[in-house]
Parts: structure tokens; C-alpha cells; sequence
């Protein structure tokens, strides 16, 4: 049998074993490559972090031979709580091609940035373990080491046993990495939206969850801000006449939470209410910020409506404005019947390489939704088990890079056998 016939009827063929063995030898440089880009501050609002990770991404990617493309991409939009939106320069999103004009390719996507400012790195351990260090098989701690500069480990050194072995015969593939999925991919979205198109299936490399298991169906989310005008007064002489904002905010809060469905699936989260200064002022001004996280669509239609209703409401008050901005930056990742092989040739990949395979639905959103939005079928968590993901003690297992590293190689081959 050729290797195809072997892949067919279910069995990896000897050229695969070879490349997870070349793996396993680089167990070290995987370790301290890891170690040393979690050692880079690459939050998503450093703009010098982004672009030094960016650099060192660029010269560790250099022994694929695939020419680097960086692209520029939109400014981030930023703003604090009461303060003027403005906009920001992000780092480029970072492609490399390989095989760009085969009939059938895979795009394999991650990010680079973190939730971690600055000030995360300078401290020297967590909990009295030394940030990103461990012994064989123990677990790695430091900011981003699991999500998602794990997965970016998974790609690069899958990446080369590809290339090393010559798996994956006419399937082409690419490597796209984005500075800002962190914040809801803004400046990136329509950058990976025109990638979509181009692609048979992707694998994106947000780590798998604590007990291994991989996501199937996501929620939509997005994030609105409410911005509420009062009227300012003198707090003993005349606090009549005004119109106190924050006051007006809270009520907004309660509201919103009563929106909360459980059973439906449905979270509305009011995370953040700012407003107000000197203690002797009526506040005329007030931002309320909130999450809400959707099983499907039509939820997500609802709840656009419902928030726009709550805007007209509040801004019918006497003396007070109300305005609304925001999205669902995520729609929601429902699994139909076009996952199906996808899924099971995942689970035969994983099964090679003696690696048990579990779905299981999620809250969380990832630029996965946006690729199935965009129409391309996807696996969203193929990089390392991980958890306590943006936390000071965040971890992944560093055995489950490696299992996760062969699994992307058997899934590239079995794809590529499935011919054009």
C-alpha cells in the first residue's frame, strides 16, 4: 500500500512516525523557544511590545524558507471609560505561504498579542514557581504560555516536520498570525475574513481545554457601551436642577441584568460603570460597558433589538441623553453536518498519536467564529492543553505541545489524501 491507501484505510504510514520522532528530539528548542516568547511583553495595546514579538516571530520562522508577508492593518480603536475614542497603531498581521497555488490549502491561524500589560513581566515568579520553567512533562507558567504562544510553538515545529518529511503531498497551507484577537480582532477581522475565501478548512491554535477536550459549538459575543448625559449641578445649593448621570447609569445596570436568560444560554454581563468626579457636583456624565454571550443568531438579533430599546427608553428621560455603541465582534460557532469529517479525521489524527478526543461547547469566543462566519469549517482549539488562561498562574502542559504538534501533522496528511 502507498501512503495514501495506508492513510485511507485508516493507518499512518512510516513517514509520519519519522516526523513525530523528530518532534520529540526537539523537545528543548520547543521549550526555550516558548519560554524565551512569553519573556516578550506582547499585550495588545504595546504597540512596541507587538512589534518586537512580531520581530522575534519573523526570525524564528525563517527555517520554513516561506518568505514573510506583513500586513498593515487598520488602527485599533481605543478609549477609556468617560474619555474621546481614539485610534491606535496596531502591529501588522503576519503570513507565510507554503504551496500558495495549490487547489486545496489550510490555513492555520493564531495570535500573537496577550492580555498581559507590561508590568506582568517584571515580576520574577508566581505562586514561588519561576515564570515559564518546568522539569520534563510539568507544566509551563507565564503570560500568554497557553494562549496563545503555545499554539504558535504547535504551528512553527508542526510546521517544519511538514516540510522536513514532505507530508502533505499537493495541500498547500498558510500561517497567519494577528496582533489583536485579544480585544475581539478589530483591526484584523476584515483581513481574516478576505482570508476565509481563499481556504478548504483552517485550524486555529487556542489551546484545548483543561482536561483536553476540544470546543465544538461557540457563543456569539460582543461588548456595547452605553454613554449617559445628565445635567451638572451644585450638590447643596441647587441639587434639583440637575440630573445626576451616574444615578441614571445604575438604573441602566439593573435593567440590563435582568436580561440575563440562563436557561437559554443567554449572559449579559454589566462589567464595567464609570462616571462622576467631585464629591460636591450632581455628575452629568456616566459610561456603562457589558458583555453578552448568545447561543445563536437569532438570540443575537433579540438582543441587539432589546439594547436599542433600552437606548430609546433611557434617553426619554427628562433632562438626560443616551446613546449606544457597539457589536457582536464574535457571532456565534454552531457545528452542523459540514464538520462532520472534519471532526472525524481530527479524531483519527489524534487517535495515531494515542490522544483520547472529547467535544464539548463553550462560552468563550475566538477568531474561529469569525473563519465559520466568513464560511470556512474550522477546529478551533488545536493548540496545547492549558488553563487559568489570563491569570498570573496561566499554564500549559508542555507533553500536550507536543501531542498537539504530531496531531496537526497526521491531520495534514489525512486531509492531503483525501486528494483534490
Amino acid at each position: 500500500m502507498d501512503d495514501r491507501e495506508l492513510v485511507l484505510s485508516g493507518r499512518p504510514y512510516p513517514l509520519l512516525q519519522q516526523a513525530w520522532a523528530w518532534l520529540e528530539s526537539q523537545e528543548t528548542a520547543i521549550r526555550q523557544t516558548l519560554i524565551r516568547w512569553c519573556g516578550q511583553n506582547s499585550w495588545t495595546y504595546s504597540q512596541d511590545g507587538l512589534t518586537a514579538m512580531a520581530a522575534q516571530l519573523v526570525a524564528d520562522f525563517e527555517p520554513l524558507g516561506l518568505a514573510t508577508e506583513q500586513i498593515a492593518l487598520p488602527p485599533l480603536l481605543r478609549s477609556g471609560a468617560t474619555s474621546r475614542a481614539n485610534d491606535q497603531i496596531t502591529a501588522p498581521g503576519l503570513i507565510w505561504h507554503h504551496r500558495p497555488d495549490a487547489a486545496r490549502r489550510a490555513l492555520l491561524l493564531i495570535h500573537y498579542d496577550t492580555v498581559y500589560p507590561p508590568a506582568a513581566h517584571q515580576a520574577v515568579e508566581v505562586h514561588g514557581v519561576p515564570r515559564c520553567c518546568g522539569g520534563p512533562g510539568q507544566r509551563l507558567i507565564g503570560p500568554g504560555v497557553a494562549d496563545a504562544k503555545g499554539g504558535i510553538a504547535v504551528i512553527r515545529y508542526a510546521a517544519e516536520a511538514l516540510q522536513r518529511f514532505g507530508i502533505g503531498g499537493d495541500l498547500g497551507w498558510s500561517i497567519a498570525l494577528n496582533p489583536d484577537e485579544e480585544v475581539g480582532s478589530p483591526a484584523s477581522a476584515g483581513w481574516l475574513a478576505e482570508l476565509a475565501a481563499g481556504f478548504a478548512f483552517a485550524a486555529v491554535f487556542e489551546p484545548a481545554l483543561p482536561d483536553g477536550a476540544m470546543v465544538a459549538n461557540r457563543k456569539g459575543t460582543g461588548n456595547w457601551r452605553f454613554r449617559i448625559g445628565g445635567r451638572a449641578a451644585h450638590a447643596g445649593r441647587n441639587p434639583e436642577q440637575g440630573r445626576n448621570a451616574l444615578v441614571h447609569a445604575a438604573r441602566l445596570a439593573i435593567e440590563l441584568d435582568r436580561l440575563n436568560d440562563p436557561a437559554a444560554g443567554i449572559t449579559v454581563n454589566v462589567g464595567r460603570l464609570d462616571g462622576g468626579g467631585v464629591l460636591n457636583q450632581v455628575p452629568d456624565l456616566a459610561t456603562l460597558e457589558l458583555n453578552v454571550r448568545v447561543v445563536d443568531q437569532l438570540q443575537a438579533d433579540q438582543m441587539v433589538s432589546q439594547l436599542g430599546r433600552l437606548r430609546e427608553r433611557f434617553a426619554e428621560a427628562d433632562g438626560y441623553a443616551c446613546t449606544l455603541a457597539g457589536r457582536f465582534h464574535s457571532p456565534p460557532k454552531r457545528i452542523d453536518e459540514r464538520y462532520q469529517l472534519l471532526h472525524r479525521q481530527f479524531e483519527l489524527a489524534a487517535k495515531w498519536v494515542g490522544r483520547a478526543t472529547a467535544w464539548r461547547d463553550t462560552g468563550g469566543a475566538c477568531d474561529g467564529s469569525k473563519l465559520a462566519a466568513a464560511g470556512l469549517i474550522n477546529i478551533d482549539t488545536m493548540g496545547p492543553i492549558g488553563g487559568d488562561l489570563h491569570s498570573p498562574t496561566e499554564y500549559c502542559d508542555f507533553d500536550s505541545l507536543l501531542m498537539a504538534a504530531k496531531t496537526l501533522v497526521n491531520l495534514i496528511a489525512i486531509k492531503a489524501a483525501e486528494g483534490p
